[in-house]
């Protein structure tokens, strides 16, 4: 596959937008390329200021979920983690369940903190795409497995505070 299909192949990825009064989050399927091996399916997230009915998006604060982190965020969004701070040199994000919402923060320095919450449909639409790329770094078909296997890592995870 030539760079440019490539390249042409990551940008028709599934995306879920969710817009909140003073910011919008941008969740999209990506793929992390590591020393020029096979690409590992996963997830950008994209968190930028709202300022009336437009979206700031050249202010975005962008993370790219990890392989150990894709099932992180998918644990909060399904229930099995109550809150995660993923942390960047000078950047980083935070998803906490909240009642009836997941309630987002990014920062990238001074001046730049975004928040919004995620509403229920949104997180069910959020999850699913998780999930699909979870289903893809695991090559396992049966949802049933996903969803236990799921469960199971979430249950390994210890809040950095807590350690």
């Amino acid at each position: 596959m030539s760079q440019n299909d490539r390249e042409q192949r990551f940008a028709d990825q599934p995306k879920v937008k969710c817009f909140g009064s003073k910011a919008a989050l941008c969740a999209e399927a990506t793929f992390i390329i590591k020393n020029s091996a096979t690409p590992v399916p996963t997830i950008n997230l994209e968190v930028a200021p709202r300022i009336a009915e437009s979206v700031a998006w050249d202010r975005k604060v962008v993370t790219q979920l990890s392989d150990s982190e894709l099932p992180l965020v998918c644990a909060v969004l399904m229930g099995y983690i109550p809150k995660l701070h993923l942390k960047r040199p000078d950047k980083g994000i935070e998803l906490e369940r909240q009642a009836n919402k997941i309630f987002v923060r990014a920062s990238a320095g001074a001046g730049n903190l975004f928040m919004l919450p995620i509403t229920i449909g949104d997180t069910f639409r959020l999850s699913a795409l998780m999930l699909v790329q979870l289903r893809k770094q695991s090559g396992l078909c049966d949802e049933m497995l996903i969803l236990a296997a799921l469960r199971g890592a979430a249950s390994l995870y210890v809040p950095e505070s807590s350690r």
